[in-house]
């Protein structure tokens, strides 16, 4: 059984990280641990959690709740074991270096959140070489087949040909004139895609993206 952590700071942000968790959790039949960071006064953090396991049950999701005393990375590594994926509001990624510690730390997919978008609609998937992200393109297939939504694949044009060799044109693809986060942008809002899921070989445009995203780690079936 697949098994997932949150790291929920008390944010707007971090409310949407525990529903979308929660949206992802149930569909998945996956039990969640909630981590609750102790920067509050304990009567507000009582109360956090003991909105999230009402939540929880709810949405009829396993929820184990903690309140540790930061989002260090040695106090992570302390609650968190193998875990299949790691919902966390988008503030807690101040940059591409941090989102590196993080992939390096836990070796799992990241689920950031940065906007209300608990339900993804519709996903795609970002491509940079077919050959060296294929485990990354079979997990997004896999998790949209599961979530029951839509995914578009996204390529580079010069990369586009690649894609015939592989015998991978079952999925749908779109071409990128650049893979830069502007484009990147103006593609998801076309496709009207709200959930893109990247390697980390695709980290330095994280920060710029406008839509709740999922970095796997590279060479990592997720």
């Amino acid at each position: 059984m697949q098994k997932f952590a949150l790291l929920h700071n008390g944010t707007t942000q971090g409310w949407q990280a525990t529903y979308l968790a929660f949206h992802i959790a149930n569909r998945l039949g996956a039990p969640l641990l909630v981590l609750i960071d102790a920067h509050s006064d304990k009567g507000a953090l009582t109360e956090r959690a003991t909105h999230v396991e009402i939540g929880g049950r709810a949405a009829r999701v396993a929820t184990e709740t903690r309140i540790i005393k930061d989002f260090s990375a040695d106090t992570l590594k302390e609650n968190i074991t193998a875990v299949d994926g790691l919902f966390l509001p988008q503030r807690l990624i101040t940059d591409k270096d941090t989102a590196s510690l993080f992939l390096e730390a836990f070796s799992c997919p990241l689920w950031v959140v940065l906007r209300d978008d608990d339900k993804p609609n519709s996903m795609a998937v970002l491509v940079q070489d077919p050959l060296q992200d294929i485990q990354l393109i079979t997990y997004a297939h896999t998790l949209s087949q599961r979530l029951q939504r839509s995914l578009t694949a996204l390529i580079a044009d010069d990369r586009f040909e690649s894609i015939l060799k592989l015998e991978l044109t079952k999925l749908k693809w779109t071409s990128l004139k650049t893979v830069s986060a502007s484009q990147v942008n103006q593609t998801l809002e076309k496709l009207k895609a709200d959930l893109l899921l990247l390697s980390g070989r695709s980290i330095s445009i994280v920060k710029e993206l406008t839509v709740n995203y999922v970095i796997c780690p590279n060479g990592n079936d997720a």
